[in-house]
């Protein structure tokens, strides 16, 4: 209902483990669909209602060797806006339109980027640590969302820029380990991106 309020998924998950359940997904996923996985598939294997993860996958794959795909940057963006929008008017539970649903990346692609990118998850995994969790629920749980929704509105502006795209969804990536691992020093971290991300826009208007 969209009255109740949503609260940050309860179970932990690190960041290695996000990867290995898109891994898995897309190794089960491939032959079922002529070697492609559906972004349906992929928010089914995280779960509708794990807000923190729904905002670290699309993110997660942009800054990824995955990233450099065609098209892929507007899908990311677009699933960042809609899982945003949708903690900041309460829902349960994400909700995508069929037409993004439906749309498809290489399976075997993506699954040998994010392998690639495993080592990196791994060292980052070390850093999280349960801390200023306050940073990270109740007003600042909504600030992170609205903060993830206007990333997600200028990164495909800043795409026009080559590797333009990596600072945004990198703060979009730290708001969301702060969120799935309570830490508040990831979020203090997402905010430094976020005025990095700022003040490259300014940059590119001036």
């Amino acid at each position: 209902m969209p009255d109740k309020q949503v609260a940050p998924p309860a179970a932990h998950h690190d960041l290695e483990d996000v990867i290995d359940h898109i891994i898995e997904c897309c190794i089960r996923s491939g032959p079922l669909h002529q070697g492609r996985v559906c972004v349906s598939d992929l928010m089914d294997a995280i779960g509708e209602r794990s807000f923190g993860p729904l905002l670290l996958v699309p993110s997660l794959i942009a800054v990824s060797p995955v990233g450099a795909i065609p098209g892929l940057p507007a899908i990311t963006s677009v699933v960042i806006v809609l899982v945003s929008a949708q903690i900041l008017v309460r829902h349960e539970h994400v909700w995508i339109p069929g037409w993004l649903a439906r749309r498809s990346i290489d399976a075997g692609k993506m699954e040998k980027g994010l392998t690639k990118f495993k080592p990196v998850a791994r060292f980052v995994d070390h850093m999280l640590l349960p801390r200023l969790p306050w940073l990270t629920r109740g007003p600042f749980f909504y600030a992170i969302a609205l903060l993830c929704l206007l990333i997600g509105l200028v990164t495909p502006i800043l795409e026009l820029v080559p590797l333009g795209g990596i600072p945004p969804n990198a703060a979009v990536v730290a708001f969301s380990l702060a969120i799935v691992a309570r830490d508040g020093v990831w979020a203090l971290l997402a905010f430094a991106f976020t005025i990095a991300t700022i003040a490259w826009l300014v940059m590119l208007a001036l």
